[in-house]
């Protein structure tokens, strides 16, 4: 029988991880990549490679058209696409079943209806199901979006409406601040999937975030495999998930199962999928999105359940049945995002070459990752460098575990999230269940964007537990959106980037009067846009910085003086 051919539409440890499985099941592997990822690990292991374009993700990893041409001229069988990219943008799949090759995912049709936010509330709103307070229908325009924000009542969430991840997605608390942030988010979202289109959706908190995953067949089998906590997150991406959350109450999990299971149903759903949900302090729960895709965090359902679902998506994708598919889940589960971003600066990202690599080992210890000593993290792509995942027989068990793994864990020559992470799991809140989606921000200092962090080590936040394990921190006021890049002491009017980025779009020019605070330039750096604001008062001097230009840490890109 001819060996079928894979190509694996994504890069870095998702596309590792893809590989890995396919060679397991005799498939021919293919990997793209583009030019700063000519000697990444995924394009060394697979069995083929082909180059898609320059490292931008628009022309390489987001390019339908070199990636069809990708298709083609590697004679693929199968395409994955992996998470982010083009992984629920339904054109794509809609060109590769055109040209008659097998689609690992759900089809064009369920992507488009239930990828597409408000298309997936329309659709659960029909079916008697309750989602977050929000829109069925787009903003066009910022009016429109400050009308609806002002009748749900702030603070609300700016929202792709094709997106997912934590992309494209700001929270604001007030029309100055969705002013400030509509356009940013329109590009986001342009930039990440392709569309534009934004709307708004009531923001509740304090909320948790729990997820529930499922595999479905073509013949309408659906496999419930249980549910993450997702609580843990900055910036509105998740920093650490666990299953089972152990919060979650037998009635909470009935529920979470009877809903899921019907989504499922009236979207005809097949492969693997996520439905996510916010819940309150009662446990009443809001629909949020369907993840129409493989998700990041579908390795602690794997550890879990003892199951591989990227070989269950293949199968499903390859017309197996899932009528018998019967397991039973074990332990206790938890992973911890390994990301290339300063914890002590704002978590903002920070690319560079990682100059020692070490991962942990043991029993029930998994690391997906894509680094090794002497990789170059650039700033075109996201900034996970690798996934921890740990099990437990007990959730006790996973914890000290985790905690074990986090110490040994060695990344150098750039901050990583690693210390954070061991610190989150001291605190009582985490070892009681109790964490919520802004427990970061509401416990742990974050310092202003423009402090010197040295690079020659792992980043650490310091944290002071009182005698029973919790953050001695008093609650810090919310921040404003805009950062605001200070200059030195001796020049407060001088604004250096303080990363290597792009600068997205500019506000300002030379000769204008500006106020502090006042909004100068976007930067934006492994797919976080920055809001660069006036640090003082004064003029417009110098200003050598235009849309669509490429910069690195330490230019001076403005000057104002006083």
């Amino acid at each position: 029988m001819t060996q079928k051919r894979l190509l694996i539409a994504n890069r870095g440890e998702i596309a590792l991880r893809i590989i890995r499985s396919a060679k397991e099941m005799g498939l021919y592997t293919i990997a793209v990549y583009s030019d700063v990822d000519t000697d990444s690990l995924h394009v060394k292991r697979a069995d083929e490679s082909y180059y898609l374009g320059g490292s931008l993700p628009a022309d390489s990893y987001r390019n339908i058209k070199n990636l069809m041409k990708a298709v083609e001229d590697t004679d693929a069988d199968l395409v994955h696409p992996g998470y982010g990219f083009l992984a629920e943008n339904a054109e794509f799949a809609k060109a590769v079943q055109k040209k008659g090759v097998t689609w690992i995912g759900p089809s064009p049709e369920t992507i488009k209806s239930m990828g597409d936010k408000i298309e997936s509330r329309k659709l659960i709103s029909k079916a008697g199901l309750q989602p977050v307070p929000g829109q069925l229908k787009p903003s066009r325009t910022k009016r429109e979006a400050l009308k609806d924000a002002n009748r749900f009542g702030y603070p609300v969430a700016l929202k792709a409406a094709h997106g997912g991840g934590g992309k494209g997605l700001r929270i604001v608390k007030n029309d100055e601040e969705l002013n400030e942030n509509f356009e940013i988010v329109k590009r986001e979202s342009e930039a990440y999937f392709g569309s534009d289109q934004v709307y708004v959706e009531k923001f509740i908190k304090p909320a948790r975030h729990v997820e529930t995953q499922i595999l479905s067949d073509k013949f309408g089998n659906h496999v419930y495999l249980g549910e993450r906590d997702c609580s843990l997150q900055r910036r509105n991406q998740k920093l650490i998930e666990e299953s089972p959350p152990i919060w979650l109450s037998e009635f909470g999990q009935e529920k979470l199962k009877e809903a899921t299971l019907q989504i499922a149903n009236i979207s005809n759903y097949v492969n693997a999928g996520t439905v996510e949900f916010l819940a309150d302090a009662d446990e009443n729960f809001y629909f949020l999105e369907m993840n129409t895709r493989l998700q990041v965090e579908h390795t602690v359902t794997e550890m879990r359940y003892g199951i591989d679902i990227v070989k269950e998506q293949i199968k499903i994708a390859l017309g197996n049945s899932l009528e018998d598919f019967i397991v039973e889940p074990r332990g206790h589960s938890i992973e911890f995002r390994i990301n290339a971003e300063d914890p002590s600066n704002n978590f903002l990202p920070t690319p560079g070459t990682i100059t020692e690599y070490r991962e942990p080992m043991g029993n029930g210890v998994r690391v997906d990752s894509w680094v090794k000593t002497g990789t170059a993290v650039s700033h075109f792509y996201d900034n996970l460098i690798a996934k921890l995942i740990v099990w437990g027989v007990s959730r006790e068990e996973a914890l000290s575990k985790g905690q074990r793994c986090l110490e040994e864990y060695i990344v150098g020559g750039i901050p990583t999230t690693i210390n954070v992470l061991s610190d989150v799991l001291k605190t009582k809140e985490f070892k009681e269940g109790r964490i919520h989606v802004k427990f970061l921000e509401e416990n742990f200092k974050i310092q202003e964007i423009g402090e010197e962090v040295s690079t020659d080590r792992p980043s650490k936040v310091n944290i002071s537990l009182d005698e029973t394990g919790s953050p001695t921190l008093a609650p810090q006021p919310p921040k404003k959106i805009g950062m605001d890049l200070t200059g030195s002491i001796r020049n407060p009017g001088i604004i250096r980037a303080n990363m290597q980025g792009t600068i997205m779009d500019t506000m300002t020019k030379e000769g204008k009067k500006v106020k502090k605070g006042d909004s100068l330039f976007v930067l934006e750096a492994m797919k976080m846009e920055n809001v660069i604001t006036s640090p003082i008062n004064g003029v417009v001097k110098e200003f050598n910085i235009k849309k669509g230009q490429p910069v690195n840490k330490g230019d001076v890109l403005v000057e104002i003086e006083l």
